[in-house]
């Protein structure tokens, strides 16, 4: 007789069932809000070390619980998946024993990957807590903003599309995008003040205003928001909470999560603009996005260096070409663009590991071969070859694992990995100080020869040398757009 055992539930499962689904919703959100609002120095917005104690049974239980933001969201999707629920309200001590009890659940499901493998689970883990934690919300929004509303506008010859973003998008939402960004915005201050929770029957609105009634401000909630019913039944799985972060239940909304509705602010645009032309199942826009971004980086390179030092690469058709060539004193760098952003399953702490692989060898293998012919047929000796990101989720060490899935392709030590916002404070840093800018492209050249361990994206060598801020955006006044948003909720 063949005795088969049948595999026991993880104890977060089983103590979760004890617990109102809707008041582990509500509690796991507080949390979210809890860490932004009592943030501490070492751990900030992205997490706490909390203290508690419980009776469980007859024991009393002490311990330490870290609550951690990502894990948070990836907490939050697990509760609702799982259909297994009891009638008792859950409380803060109870809550931050089933928190504890999910963290040893997800330290056990990520032994569930490839040893191989093991490189791309801690780069999709720590991607998305990396985007978390540089808090750069606001410089992104300005970013994409500009981008959609100025740099589309612009006569360019790259500008080969007729895309009118201001008129698609009102006809889309009823809205400007100005309106649409500036309701997120007050959307997002409302959940701070209420802890993660807005009831129907007490929105706060402004008076003498068109713009923030309770009408507009439900719709937009409305447009933005899922039921635990919808979110069962997503293709996107957990991810579904950054295209609708905000969970429907009776007559309130629950905050998913603090960064989830920063991320709804910072893209609040251009989902928008995208999802209406892939609806239309039409790659007009992707498309069109590219060239705005290509213009984009045009404009930083006229502002931070003079019109000798940068070239656009003409196209051939003897092969494919990267986009730029520069020349800052005894260095050479070509650049080739990426706009294309990588599917939501592989930003989170369980990365989709396959998609996350096409996604590479896709995107940075054509960019490095783009980037490796430039050099031959331009006959250029030694130069850094940068793919430039326009998304900031990857670790520059991730480029690594290229040349790992893809044999024919060979490193020599000189591609970066570099997002758009380190390129911006790179070039400003030329502008402003040249001999600054000389000391953190060296550092960085060894750290790629080296493989050293303390980290190899350009943001930890301009941190190092104190270098913060984005002062590029600030002096040519692309941060303005988030500001005029911000004054538009806050007088």
């Amino acid at each position: 007789m063949i005795i088969i055992k049948a595999k026991l539930p993880h104890q977060f499962f089983v103590y979760a069932s004890n617990f109102t689904l809707e008041s582990m919703i509500k509690i796991i959100s507080y949390w979210s809000y809890y860490i932004f609002l009592n943030s501490n120095t070492l751990q900030g917005k992205m997490g706490a070390l909390i203290y508690n104690e419980i009776m469980i049974g007859n024991t009393t239980i002490k311990q330490k619980v870290n609550i951690v933001q990502t894990w948070l969201i990836d907490m939050q999707y697990d509760i609702i998946m799982n259909c297994s629920y009891g009638t008792k309200i859950i409380s803060e001590n109870e809550s931050l024993h089933l928190i504890s009890l999910y963290n040893d659940y997800c330290n056990q499901r990520k032994n569930n990957f490839k040893k191989s493998d093991i490189f791309m689970y801690l780069y999709g883990l720590f991607g998305e807590q990396k985007k978390f934690q540089s808090n750069t919300f606001r410089e992104s929004f300005s970013r994409e903003k500009y981008i959609l509303e100025t740099v589309s506008r612009k006569k360019h010859t790259k500008n080969t599309y007729d895309i009118d973003i201001a008129n698609i998008f009102a006809e889309t939402t009823n809205f400007s995008t100005d309106e649409y960004s500036s309701i997120i915005l007050y959307i997002a201050i409302c959940f701070i003040i209420s802890k993660g929770i807005i009831f129907n029957t007490d929105i706060s609105t402004k008076s003498n205003s068109h713009i923030f009634t309770n009408k507009n401000i439900l719709n937009v909630l409305s447009k933005n928001s899922i039921t635990v019913e919808e979110i069962r039944n997503s293709k996107l799985n957990r991810q579904i909470f950054y295209s609708k972060p905000i969970i429907k239940i009776q007559d309130f909304y629950i905050a998913s999560n603090y960064f989830m509705i920063l991320s709804l602010f910072e893209n609040s645009n251009y989902w928008v603009i995208r999802n209406k032309f892939n609806s239309m199942k039409s790659q007009t826009f992707l498309n069109a996005f590219g060239s705005y971004f290509e213009i984009y980086v045009e404009e930083i390179l006229s502002y931070c260096l003079n019109n000798n030092q940068f070239r656009h690469i003409d196209e051939t058709n003897n092969g494919k070409r990267a986009d730029w060539i520069i020349n800052i004193g005894q260095y050479k760098f070509i650049v080739e663009q990426k706009s294309t952003l990588s599917l939501l399953g592989i930003k989170q702490n369980q990365p989709d590991i396959v998609s996350m692989k096409q996604y590479i060898l896709k995107t940075w293998g054509e960019a490095v071969r783009q980037l490796s012919e430039t050099q031959i047929a331009l006959n250029i000796e030694k130069p850094i070859k940068i793919i430039l990101l326009y998304e900031d989720y990857y670790k520059a060490e991730c480029l690594d694992e290229l040349f790992k899935l893809d044999c024919n392709l060979k490193n020599d030590n000189n591609y970066w990995l570099v997002t758009i916002r380190e390129f911006e404070m790179l070039l400003i840093t030329y502008k402003n100080s040249p001999d600054l800018f000389f000391k953190i492209i060296n550092e960085k050249i060894d750290s790629e020869y080296t493989h050293y361990l303390g980290g190899r994206e350009l943001e930890i060598f301009l941190r190092k040398n104190n270098i913060i801020e984005n002062q590029y955006l600030i002096e040519a006044k692309i941060i303005n757009e988030y500001y005029n948003i911000k004054n538009s909720v806050l007088t």
